[in-house]
């Protein structure tokens, strides 16, 4: 109970220490297609993680030969043989502070590079998520439509809710294409 008020809040801090850096106005046309660098964030949930595999395998056959970097968190690790032609970031639990969200100097090397994409495979906002996609330099940020999305993506996708994990994840994907 104590640690879902900590996330939380972290969520709101990330929320309130970002809130001077505005997201610029950007033309959504062709932003993924022409996209050459991504940053994808796979999800903590497990339930999500377990069918989450086919959509990153599309996500690796359209940035095959360019940057694609996931961000995995520790406890998940077997999770990242699956990427094994991409770079992939874990994020540990001693790299996080008392609210969930990363210690600048764990993840600096992601903060110093430039991603086309940012593209957060969560479902709810999860603290150390929110916190790169607001920070990490990138054009087009890419989430799941929530509560307080706008303060951390400037492009949400509302799946329908009727739908299982898969299917949103394959949805999220085709939309995408269309871009």
């Amino acid at each position: 109970m104590f640690e879902e008020k900590r996330r939380k809040l972290g969520i709101r801090l990330t929320r309130f220490l970002s809130r001077t850096k505005e997201a610029k106005p950007m033309s959504f046309s062709n932003s993924f297609t022409n996209a050459k660098t991504a940053l994808v964030i796979i999800p903590e949930n497990s339930e999500q993680r377990s069918v989450v595999a086919q959509t990153l395998i599309l996500l690796q056959n359209k940035f095959q030969g360019n940057k694609l970097t996931f961000v995995v968190n520790e406890g998940h690790r077997n999770f990242s043989n699956t990427l094994n032609r991409s770079n992939v970031t874990t994020i540990k639990n001693e790299h996080l502070n008392f609210f969930f969200l990363p210690k600048k100097t764990e993840i600096s090397n992601l903060l110093n590079q430039k991603f086309d994409i940012v593209l957060d495979l969560n479902f709810s906002l999860v603290p150390s998520a929110a916190y790169l996609c607001k920070h990490v330099n990138s054009p087009l940020k890419v989430g799941f439509s929530q509560k307080h999305a706008d303060a951390y993506y400037n492009f949400q996708f509302n799946a329908a809710p009727n739908r299982n994990a898969k299917n949103k994840y394959e949805q999220l994907f085709r939309t995408l294409s269309m871009f």
